[in-house]
């Protein structure tokens, strides 16, 4: 089950890329990236609860994708938003909007608020990963060359 939401996570995030013309020699990593996001997401969400799941996902996305980024010498926002599609709480999304079509208001506050947390925590995860500064993540040989 695991492998196949892993390779589901891949597709997703490759299909992400493609749709925004991302350069074709970058898309398995996008897909990589994406996968291994929603892989940290599935091993700690059985011992974690969402948020921190969702919170330890990003990072690793984050982490991963500033090794990649000097490597590939590509923008880090190439890899970093095909990296998050998996993560993004879409389902929390389609509650909360049709809660509201529902007119069932306290289902759309409960549900829109988890949502909005969820992103929030992305967020946070992604502000931390990209104000570290960018020597950490350089590997020895790229080290020489500066």
């Amino acid at each position: 089950m695991i492998i196949i939401q892993v390779v589901l996570a891949f597709m997703a995030a490759l299909a992400f890329a493609v749709l925004f013309n991302v350069p074709r020699e970058e898309l398995v990593f996008i897909g990589a990236i994406g996968a291994l996001g929603w892989f940290c997401y599935l091993l700690c969400a059985a011992r974690m609860g969402a948020d921190m799941s969702t919170f330890v996902a990003s990072a690793a996305v984050v982490v991963f994708m500033r090794f990649l980024s000097p490597l590939r010498k590509m923008p880090t926002t190439v890899f970093l938003i095909g990296g998050l599609i998996p993560l993004v709480p879409g389902a929390g999304i389609y509650n909360t909007m049709f809660a509201l079509i529902s007119a069932d208001p306290s289902a759309a506050f409960q549900t829109g608020v988890n949502t909005l947390k969820l992103f929030g925590i992305i967020c946070i995860a992604v502000i931390i990963g990209l104000s570290l500064p960018g020597k950490l993540f350089m590997l020895t040989g790229q080290r020489r060359k500066l």
